[in-house]
């Protein structure tokens, strides 16, 4: 059976060490201090999807309003991927009651910086969009890496209220990160 629970800052801790580091690149990763004070604020949750009590895939998020969240990081455990735990993760999020508007980054393939990566890069996109998500006309660069943002195909967000929520998570958790509309 499928279970999802909200897990606590030290919970998070464990994950953060045994699966984030290797999940995402560095220049991608925040570090733990910086994810711990935006738990402290109230402002960041991390959720787990359990299978018979072992961690299948995680969702992290970061807002200045609850309603609007910035899906911060998504992964499922690298043995398992492929089989369908990252649509279900997606699934429950969708009809969370509890949050009205997800934004989600991805970095942009028209980036990449060879042919491998592009391809990664491209079957994120197909995924997020096979799962319900749909391409905003808003791209940012992130520090220095560029991406294409995403909401849930019934998002009321216009592009300005997306950007505008989205730089006020970022100069919050990360005030010296630079981001720049493409």
């Amino acid at each position: 059976m499928m279970t999802f629970r909200n897990l606590s800052e030290t919970e998070f801790e464990s994950i953060y060490y045994q699966y984030m580091v290797n999940d995402f690149p560095e220049n991608e990763l925040k570090d733990i201090e910086t994810i711990q004070k935006s738990f402290q604020r109230g402002t960041y949750a991390c959720v787990v999807m359990e299978e018979d009590g072992e961690i299948r895939a995680y969702a992290c998020f970061s807002w200045v309003h609850p309603e609007v969240q910035i899906l911060d990081y998504l992964a499922v455990v690298s043995d398992i991927r492929g089989k369908g735990y990252g649509s279900q993760l997606l699934d429950w999020l969708k009809e969370n009651p509890k949050v009205k508007e997800i934004i989600l980054e991805s970095e942009d393939p028209d980036f990449s910086k060879d042919k491998i990566e592009k391809e990664i890069r491209t079957r994120r996109l197909s995924f997020y969009q096979k799962n319900g998500m749909k391409k905003r006309e808003t791209s940012v660069v992130l520090g220095d890496v560029e991406f294409n943002i995403f909401t849930f195909d019934d998002s009321t967000l216009s592009e300005k209220e997306l950007l505008k929520e989205m730089l006020m998570i970022y100069q919050q958790t990360s005030p010296n990160l630079q981001v720049i509309p493409y």
